[in-house]
């Protein structure tokens, strides 16, 4: 069967499947959780189904089960290959999703105003209608609420597929007016993420607790995530304060009151990697961007160098607040992370240092500060992986190796740096004592070295971490 055959087939569908879906959607907002047992037995017989004693379905789990189903149908037609191409079928099916009307203050709200009868009209159309099924899916069941906010992800992508499909090909006003909305959908994409992560569901709403929700729930922060008005500062927001005030204690996790019901004790190391990995990604991004600023022949206006180098900061302490979690959380799976992430997270950074080197003399002070904050997430990475090896939890160990020469890389540009500049910087090296996340000194005997690691730890080539805290900051003073 051909493409085109397959969507002449589907398409006379579009009003059943709208139908079906309003009756489903009706019986959700009525709350009517009859179970119609004579009803169910007469249909199932009709379809030939075995008869299966005290088998039976309320009406508002057979309405979950048959939006959920309709929502499926719409996220893969949506996303079919090449559906972009088949503008009357995409259309069709968009126009099958409409509000009853799009809100004034949401029209308006774009410029140029989108014309009804226009694709782009139909998206936002079938949008705003999508959001309100989940804002009626969050009284009733989580799964079906996420399955909704999904929907509208695709929405999204379909949208922004859809205008890459016109660049170069379309007139500047179609393209400015798909962006206007594309920007509105984005904000209110971020906002739908957002009232899932903050609804505080209950036993019977959460279907059998967090359990098998682990991949959902890191799809929904992502979410959250990319489409928020800022990722740097919402980052910044997660990682430095609302974590830290998580308790992994399930007897006080109550007491938490952090605004976000979804993280708690049984979701922290989910929440924990998600803000790990939209960060390494954040960071990737913008090492790219410098790199592609220094191979352009003219130079890097100073403000432009400032702005990146406040946003590597703010990246830099996301990553030293996640690590540094590590001291108040003992979870294995969470030092596991730390270790990892944190040896990624230098990797990224060590990418941009030709950047810093040649921007350092103009901006020496907030490059400094930015090795000096690092450091207090090397540092602490150094006392886990020394840990790890003394109590032999091999789910750590196994990603030291990578990590320390990562560190040991880090190190060592960091001084070539500091002594290859007028700055007046001095680099302390020195012996390096051993420490719990506590700070206090330990015997050097706690820890022994694996050899198997293959990483050079010799002494010299260790930042001093052995000085009191005053002394500390004179490595990059």
């Amino acid at each position: 069967m051909t493409v085109d055959e397959f969507l002449s087939k589907v398409k006379p569908m579009f009003p059943s499947l709208r139908k079906h879906f309003d009756s489903a959607v009706c019986i959700l907002q009525e709350g009517d959780d009859e179970t119609c047992q004579d009803h169910w037995k007469v249909q199932s017989a009709i379809t030939d189904n075995p008869d299966i004693p005290n088998f039976m379905f309320s009406k508002i789990s057979v309405s979950t089960l048959v939006i959920k189903e309709v929502l499926s149908c719409f996220n893969k037609m949506l996303n079919l290959p090449d559906i972009q191409m088949h503008k009357t079928f995409l259309s069709d099916l968009l126009q099958s999703f409409q509000p009853i009307k799009i809100p004034d203050s949401i029209i308006s709200s774009i410029q140029p105003i989108p014309l009804p009868g226009t694709r782009e009209y139909f998206y936002l159309g079938a949008f705003i209608f999508l959001e309100g099924v989940l804002s009626i899916a969050c009284s009733v069941s989580f799964m079906l609420a996420s399955e909704c906010l999904l929907t509208l992800e695709s929405v999204v992508i379909s949208l922004q597929i859809f205008l890459g499909k016109l660049e170069g090909n379309s007139l500047s006003t179609n393209r400015e007016l798909i962006q206007g909305v594309l920007h509105v959908l984005h904000s209110r994409l971020g906002t739908s993420s957002q009232k899932l992560l903050k609804h505080d569901w209950n036993n019977e709403t959460l279907e059998n607790g967090w359990k098998n929700k682990g991949e959902i729930i890191q799809k929904i922060l992502w979410i959250y995530l990319e489409y928020s008005a800022s990722t740097t500062d919402l980052l910044d927001e997660l990682a430095c304060s609302i974590l830290p005030q998580v308790t992994l204690s399930k007897t006080m996790a109550e007491d938490d009151h952090h605004g976000f019901p979804t993280l708690c004790p049984a979701t922290f190391v989910l929440w924990y990697r998600v803000l790990h990995e939209v960060n390494l990604s954040v960071l990737n991004k913008l090492v790219k961007e410098v790199v592609h600023l220094e191979k352009r022949k003219a130079g890097v206006q100073p403000e432009i160098v400032q702005t990146l180098l406040i946003k590597t900061s703010k990246y830099v302490n996301v990553v030293v607040s996640l690590v540094n979690m590590c001291k108040t959380h003992d979870k294995v799976n969470l030092r596991a992370m730390a270790v990892k992430y944190g040896g990624k997270f230098v990797d990224f950074f060590l990418k941009a240092f030709d950047f810093l080197q040649i921007h350092f003399q103009t901006h020496s002070e907030i490059i400094i500060q930015l090795v000096k904050d690092l450091q207090k997430a090397t540092r602490t990475i150094q006392i886990l992986c020394s840990e790890a090896k003394g109590l032999k939890q091999t789910v750590v160990t196994s990603k030291i190796p990578t990590t320390k020469r990562s560190m040991e890389r880090f190190l060592f540009r960091v001084k070539a740096l500091l002594h290859t500049t007028s700055s007046g910087c001095t680099f302390w090296m020195g012996n390096l004592k051993h420490k719990d996340l506590a700070g206090q000194v330990v015997s050097s005997q706690a820890y022994v070295d694996d050899p198997s690691d293959n990483v050079n730890e010799d002494p010299a080539g260790v930042m001093d971490e052995d000085q009191p805290a005053s002394e500390e900051d004179r490595e990059t003073e």
